[in-house]
């Protein structure tokens, strides 16, 4: 049986083996919960899944009632306290190649790059990956959970938790007032309104192809977007002012639904919110409606003159942590090939 006292980090490029502190999850009994069995503190309680609770009863120290190992149908009495080990706390034993935005001892939120892949190819080791970096920094390959994934090419706020049980409770809250993301990206084009939702079902397309399509058949994938107009909307190459004062609120539900602006070249910087999370909802649905991401290849036109990968950045997360209950707003400065000319967009005050 593993003890969770004797887990030893032997990975740190220190060379010298680290002590990665058990991370203990503890709960005080209340008068009103008395009685109650350490199960049921457990799951409703402490919000331990079922799954996690059962592997920890299997662990030497995993769940203990005033620091002894405890049996989960043992009833609880007031003021006792109960502890679960619910992961541990790692040495930091490097630097990471990306802005950390945010950390503390379940999480690490952070700025990530273009051109970094999220988990580590099997194929090709010379991807750099942001699980790599991560397993580098902490010195194991235990603390890398990923809470929201990005492509390759998009940049910006990217959330990993360090335990399981940090990752269950926020995968529960994904797609909900507690979690939410918020985007950047240049269009092609007008896209009908200043405000508006897309929602159109998305699946993978036939074969061997990595693309999405539109599909009456596929996952419920809504996004919602704003016009960023008061961030060089009426500048942007060849749009009218008059076009900010149009229609609000539209929802397009089907494919080419948006108005197509004539002139191609214009470029609008659009703020998208996701009310689901599929594999490149955005890019997707920015094509579907006839305003492709500038620089998109896959779902638009590669243009490497204008930009090197898809114009798509998450600037913005607000959630409320689970276990600190407060409400964080954690922003990613837009990168250069955003903010910088041809495109020169700048970023939203909120």
């Amino acid at each position: 049986m593993m003890n969770i006292n004797d887990y030893k980090n032997q990975n740190c490029e220190c060379g010298k083996p680290q002590r990665a502190k058990p991370r203990f999850l503890t709960h005080r009994v209340s008068e009103a919960e008395a009685g109650r069995s350490v199960q049921s503190l457990l799951r409703n309680e402490m919000q331990l899944s079922g799954g996690l609770a059962a592997r920890l009863k299997r662990v030497e120290n995993g769940i203990t009632l005033n620091g002894a190992k405890v049996f989960s149908n043992v009833r609880a009495a007031e003021g006792d306290i109960i502890a679960a080990a619910i992961g541990f706390c790692p040495e930091r034993c490097g630097k990471l190649p990306f802005e950390v935005l945010f950390e503390d001892e379940d999480l690490l939120i952070i700025n990530k790059p273009a051109g970094a892949a999220v988990h580590g190819s099997r194929y090709d080791d010379s991807v750099p990956s942001i699980e790599l970096a991560v397993n580098e920094y902490y010195g194991d390959e235990g603390f890398f959970h990923p809470v929201s994934r990005l492509d390759r090419g998009t940049t910006g706020v990217m959330t990993i938790a360090k335990n399981g049980y940090m990752h269950e409770r926020l995968s529960a809250c994904l797609h909900t007032d507690s979690y939410v993301r918020f985007y950047i990206g240049i269009c092609h084009g007008w896209l009908g309104a200043n405000t508006g939702t897309v929602d159109m079902p998305i699946k993978r397309e036939d074969g061997p192809s990595v693309r999405r399509v539109i599909d009456p058949c596929g996952a419920e994938a809504i996004t919602d977007f704003r016009l960023l107009k008061d961030y060089g909307f009426n500048g942007c190459r060849g749009f009218a002012a008059e076009k900010n004062e149009q229609a609000e609120n539209i929802v397009i539900k089907k494919e080419n639904d948006a108005q197509r602006y004539e002139n191609k070249s214009g470029l609008t910087p659009v703020e998208f919110r996701l009310r689901t999370g599929r594999t490149h909802q955005i890019r997707v649905h920015a094509a579907a409606v006839g305003h492709p991401l500038a620089g998109d290849w896959l779902y638009g036109t590669e243009e490497p003159e204008l930009i090197g990968r898809p114009a798509l950045h998450s600037y913005r997360l607000e959630f409320v942590h689970p276990l600190r209950g407060e409400k964080l707003c954690i922003k990613a400065e837009l990168p250069q090939e955003i903010a910088q000319r041809p495109l020169n967009i700048t970023m939203p005050r909120t």
